[in-house]
């Protein structure tokens, strides 16, 4: 055989190897930038743990790494004068680009290598306390939650569940209209289908997980940029889209199906964007049940680099949800049956975000929104089908501005503004009704067509450091409501004390205030009167890291309440006389994904108590959960297997009980006992998660079961009471899921 046969022979064996090889690896790009100016970090170095693989970043901060292999690593970004950050879960799949964005804080203390110390919980200085970020991989593999971002965040410190059919987030005590959420910068006025205002139910995020970069949840005590919430913020940030390649997700499970587009467009501009669609109507159906729920989702990104100082981004998303059901009814307060109810729900909301670096130590966002949210119900008997219904539409246009700068490393500042048109509309109208106590409430029309009203806002805010183990931060916050013709300040303040290189005392008060909203402003022309309800938060909390990957922390917090509108009685009007406080304290502990193990464990014990006038009693707050323990673990077992664990115990929520029976006219009506005087059984369960992966020759494809409640726990949501024509009481319990598994399937290619 000559040499050139020879030659040819072994490009002809060898070739197919080498590109199996290759279809067994990906590439890892993204941005290493300084967390307070945004400014790129040209130089810094990324390594991928447990390889010789890294890569520099360039003049624009941009790196990009090169026949990684497929599979899940620690990726690590260090740059001389910075802290170290680790990202822990970064997910490479073959043929694929997987991006992974830095932001480094400056080391408090000069040195002169690079900091060798590896920071897993980096956080902006301005949150001190009481504050939690996870990655979508944490996210995607929590038991629990069938990859639902609200369920994910139900085991976190101080938060409480409605049961496995809410995804409502119940925050210190508080109730879920007091949470911010924030999309890109963008409010979400009802960010869970099958939610409304007013209610603590809903099923699943409208946000695919798929499409973020970070989540940071603030349950209390949070600082002045974020306005007119008393409990929590719940701010996410999407992807920016990927630079390098195209890469396509689909998703089915029990809930839905899915599918995300990621890559690149034309010029320097990339997009990131997912749909989704509800299978609850066809399990319904399977099922035979008289409810056919659905529900659709989209959430899209596309973002533009004008310039290497200037970047454009515009985040949209629309959802629908339908509810058809035939079949008597019967309101949990009321004796009127119902026949048929016919719901539909639908939201949009749009953003444009222009992000430019002023200056080498200032930036500045400045963010142009619309969001527009629609609720529209029937319901009635086989003759009047719209006995009883409801329109009601929300929309706001938002202008919203901030900078930041840096004077120097020991003095940072930030402003901005905000102003919100608001138009709201609110036409309802329901029969003639009796309540199971005897109430009788007359037939009764409601019409709310206000003029645009405004809402305004402006705050600034100043960290310094006067020591490298000190930072402060101050800051003060003015909103007005043109509606009310109220003006609002609320000042806050924070502090972090690094007591020794892994030890901190963190401590942080604040006013809040939450302007009334529309649905309790709308059932009667009075209510326009109302003022916002107040809050002060004061927690101190002590942190310490175990290890770079592991910390515990320690939080006391105390919330007051002031003005806080609630019913006098069962006419549509509302007042500010209500008070109340909600206190507690946290343990967590939290280790990251290292060494294929990652888990949490955390325990609150709290109570949360209101009065509704000032001389009036005060009672359990319907949201009162005294006790909450959350353990949580995960681990690889090799060969693409991964499991997981969940044990969640709360005590049971408050409800009123009955106390006795009353003839009227010939019938028994229940008499209501002292409010919120008995609880429902304690809640508990425990999760289990199981994945497998696979990674095929260019694509990989993982498929998992989500089993909820495996002992099957009968954890009793309600009761419901019904007197007979005896007065004798019967009481029927409403459970929460029994023994639920939850079937997926993720393909990424």
């Amino acid at each position: 055989m000559t040499a050139h046969l020879r030659i040819t022979a072994a490009v002809l064996f060898l070739a197919p190897l080498y590109i199996l090889s290759a279809q067994q690896h990906g590439t890892l790009s993204g941005e290493v930038r300084d967390a307070v100016t945004r400014q790129p970090l040209p130089g810094a170095t990324v390594t991928v743990a447990g390889t010789a693989l890294g890569a520099a970043a360039n003049d624009e901060g941009y790196f990009r790494i090169d026949g990684v292999p497929a599979g899940r690593h620690s990726v690590r970004a260090s740059v001389i004068g910075y802290e170290a950050v680790t990202t822990a879960e970064v997910t490479v799949h073959p043929l694929r680009n997987t991006t992974a964005n830095f932001r480094l804080t400056a080391s408090a203390v000069e040195l002169d290598a690079v900091d060798v110390r590896t920071e897993y919980f980096a956080r902006p200085a301005e949150n001190a306390v009481s504050v939690r970020t996870l990655s979508p991989e944490e996210i995607r593999r929590s038991p629990g939650s069938a990859e639902d971002i609200f369920r994910v965040m139900q085991s976190m410190p101080g938060v409480a569940t409605a049961g496995g059919k809410s995804a409502q987030l119940i925050v210190r005590g508080g109730s879920p209209d007091e949470n911010l959420t924030l999309l890109d910068n963008v409010e979400i006025y009802n960010p869970i289908h099958f939610a409304r205002s007013g209610e603590s139910m809903g099923i699943i995020s409208i946000i695919n997980p798929s499409l973020l970069e970070n989540v940071d949840f603030l349950t209390g005590a949070f600082p002045a940029r974020y306005g007119d919430r008393l409990s929590s913020v719940f701010d996410m940030t999407m992807k920016d889209g990927n630079r390098e390649t195209f890469n396509t997700d689909v998703n089915v499970n029990i809930a839905g199906f899915g599918t995300m587009l990621d890559g690149p467009l034309s010029g320097n501009s990339r997009m990131v964007f997912s749909v989704r669609r509800g299978f609850f109507d066809i399990l319904t159906s399977i099922m035979d049940r008289p409810a056919a729920p659905q529900y659709y989702d989209a959430v899209g990104k596309v973002t533009v680099d004008l310039d290497p100082d200037n970047r454009l981004s515009i985040v949209g998303f629309y959802y629908i949800d339908q509810i058809e059901k035939e079949g008597t009814t019967k309101e949990s307060s009321a004796m009127t049956k119902y026949e048929v109810l016919s719901r539909d729900d639908y939201g949009s909301a749009f953003g444009l975000t222009w992000r430019s670096l002023v200056a080498r130590d200032a930036f500045i966002t400045t963010t142009l929104s619309f969001t527009g949210n629609g609720w529209s119900t029937r319901q009635g008997t086989l003759t009047d089908r719209e006995l009883r219904g409801e329109d009601i539409l929300e929309n706001e246009l938002t202008l919203k501005s901030e900078s930041v700068w840096q004077l120097n490393p020991a003095f940072e500042a930030s402003a901005g503004f905000t102003v919100k048109a608001v138009d709201s509309r609110n036409e309802s109208w329901l029969p003639a009704d009796t309540s199971r106590t005897g109430i009788i409430t007359p037939a009764g029309t409601i019409t709310f067509l206000p003029s645009m009203e405004w809402k305004n806002g402006l705050y600034g805010q100043l960290v310094v450091r006067p020591l490298p183990s000190l930072t402060l931060t101050g800051g003060l916050r003015a909103d007005h409501f043109t509606m009310t013709g109220e003006t609002t300040i609320s000042p806050r303040l924070a502090g972090t004390w690094r007591i020794t290189g892994t030890t901190s005392l963190n401590a942080a008060w604040g006013l809040y205030a939450q302007t009334p909203q529309s649905y309790q402003i709308a059932p009667d022309p009075r209510n326009a009167a109302l003022r916002s309800a107040s809050a002060r938060h004061a927690v101190l909390g002590l942190e310490h890291r175990v290890g770079d990957d592991t910390k515990a922390t320690l939080e006391v917090y105390r919330k007051d309440l002031e003005d806080v509108i609630v019913a006098p009685d069962s006419s549509h009007l509302l007042v500010n006389t209500g008070s109340g406080f909600a206190q507690g304290i946290e343990l967590s502990v939290q280790r990251k994904f290292t060494e294929g193990f990652a888990g949490s464990a955390s325990y609150s014990y709290s109570t949360s108590q209101r009065r509704d006038t000032p001389d009036g009693p005060l009672y359990d707050f319907e949201f009162d959960r005294p006790h909450i323990v959350n353990l949580i673990g995960g681990m690889e077992l090799g060969n693409g297997w991964q499991v997981g664990a969940k044990f969640m115990f709360a005590s049971g929520n408050p409800y009123t009980p009955p106390d006795g029976t009353v003839l009227r006219g010939g019938v028994y009506y229940i008499l209501d006992g002292p409010l919120n005087s008995a609880r429902y059984p304690d809640y508990h369960k425990i999760d289990l998660r199981v994945d497998k992966q696979w990674i095929l020759t260019g694509w990989s494809i993982t498929a998992y079961i989500d089993l909820w409640n495996v002992y099957n726990r009968d954890n009793i949501i309600s009761y419901s009471y019904k007197a007979d024509t005896a007065g004798n009481i019967t009481r029927t319990a409403r459970y929460d899921f029994g023994i639920t598994p939850i079937l997926g399937v993720t393909a990424k290619f």
